[in-house]
């Protein structure tokens, strides 16, 4: 089973930016009901698609002041354990992380690190890419980030 996931959100100066649960030094920051954190929505995304779970809106509505400035690290976690209650092992995670700044290309090793420790598998289960939008639309006038990730889950017969 394979599930693809996708956010954004924008970029605003004097906000925080969280990336698979890490916060990450820089000047921009995500606009957000949550943490912010795109990486993490995603990858929930993601994995809730392969599952046939629904979507993040469905168990964390930004419309509920229960999930305003909440921490995605725990929703990740609470979707890795409704996965794996359901006999759902995590086959892999690849994502690719567009945005003009912070680069990403030196965070790769802790952001994988992360993410592998939420989602309870390897390191070398996640694959991490980053791109740019070569200055061009929103992305490229840093007003945005984008992640899009992809993952395969195996349901483990008993």
């Amino acid at each position: 089973m394979v599930g693809i996931g996708y956010d954004m959100h924008r970029l605003k100066e004097g906000e925080s930016l969280y990336l698979a649960g890490v916060k990450i030094e820089s000047e921009l920051g995500t606009v957000a009901h949550s943490d912010g954190d795109v990486l993490l929505h995603s990858v929930i995304d993601a994995l809730l698609g392969a599952a046939g779970k629904g979507d993040i809106g469905e168990y964390f509505p930004d419309t509920d002041d229960k999930w305003k400035d909440a921490d995605s690290a725990l929703m990740t976690k609470e979707i890795i354990s409704l996965l794996e209650k359901e006999n759902y092992k995590i086959i892999n995670i690849d994502l690719t992380i567009v945005t003009e700044k912070p680069k990403i290309t030196p965070l790769k090793e802790i952001l994988k690190e992360s993410l592998a420790n939420l989602c309870n598998i390897s390191i070398n289960q996640v694959n991490i890419k980053a791109t740019t939008n070569e200055k061009s639309g929103f992305i490229g006038r840093e007003e945005g980030i984008v992640v899009l990730s992809i993952c395969q889950l195996e349901k483990k017969i008993n």
